[in-house]
Order: structure tokens, then sequence, then C-alpha cells
């Protein structure tokens, strides 16, 4: 996959974690993984269409969902209640709408799918051969996982 593809994810992931959290997310590692991706405890899973096509998969471990609900709620919700989800959703809304707008900005005009929320750990998902980049980030509340698998529309 293009790395120009993945590098618009960056900086909207640390802008969208610090404006919505005000904690700091630093860029951990980007790697190419296979094309198939066992789901974190929450999934968050976007879809982009137009001249790029595919999708992000955002992965939040147990840790992570349960520290930035606390944050952005301000308070104690349930994991799973759909305030819970719906923050989660947004967060990845949020990073996925920034990148789509910097990769318009690089001629790359897309657009966005709302996301959809697996609660389930251990569910295997495939992009169905189209490779991925994991790209992690480390935060104070625990790490974000984001699985890109963009290539250019047909």
């Amino acid at each position: 996959m293009n790395q120009e593809y993945v590098n618009p994810f960056l900086a909207p992931a640390k802008l969208v974690w610090e404006r919505e959290l005000d904690l700091p997310l630093e860029l951990s590692s980007i790697s190419a993984v296979s094309h198939k991706f066992t789901t974190e405890d929450i999934t968050a899973v976007i879809g982009v269409s137009g001249e790029l096509v595919g999708n992000v998969l955002y992965g939040f471990p147990l840790t992570s969902a349960r520290g930035i609900i606390d944050i952005m709620a301000g308070t104690d919700f349930e994991l799973d209640s759909e305030l819970s989800l719906s923050a989660l959703g947004e967060l990845a809304n949020m990073i996925t709408g920034n990148a789509a707008t910097e990769l318009s900005s690089s001629g790359f005009f897309c657009n966005i799918a709302p996301p959809v929320l697996i609660q389930s750990s251990g569910t295997e998902i495939s992009t169905l051969g189209r490779p991925q980049l994991l790209v992690v980030f480390n935060c104070e509340v625990g790490d974000l996982n984001v699985r890109i698998s963009l290539a250019e529309g047909k």
C-alpha cells in the first residue's frame, strides 16, 4: 500500500486525540501486516469510497476504551452502552474525516461511511487480499491500533 495514503492519518490522529482527550498521543510504529485482522475488544470500522476505496479499522483494547470513555463521557458508563460506543465511533470518525480532507488536498477525493462498531474480540476480518498498514499509537490510557487498507478506486 502507498505510504501516501497513510501519512494523512498521522497528524489528524494526534490532533483529534489531543483535542478530545487532552492527552498526548505518540506514534509507536508503522508496519505492513496481513490482510487478515483479528478484532480488538472494540473495533470501529469506517469504509472509504471514491478515488480511494477500502477500510480503516480502529482497534481499542479494553483498557484504552475504558480510559477514553471515562474522559469523553466524564462518568463511568458501561463499555457496551450506546453512549460509550458512540463516543468511540465518533473519535474514529473524526480522525478519518480529517484524514479524508488531507487526502482530498492531495488529489484523492474520497467519502467516508458512518462507523460500524464490533464489540467482540477475536473475530477475524479480511480485507480480501488488500494489504494493510498497522499504525500503533501509545497514550497513557492505552494504545490505539489503526489498520489502514486503501487502494485507488477503479
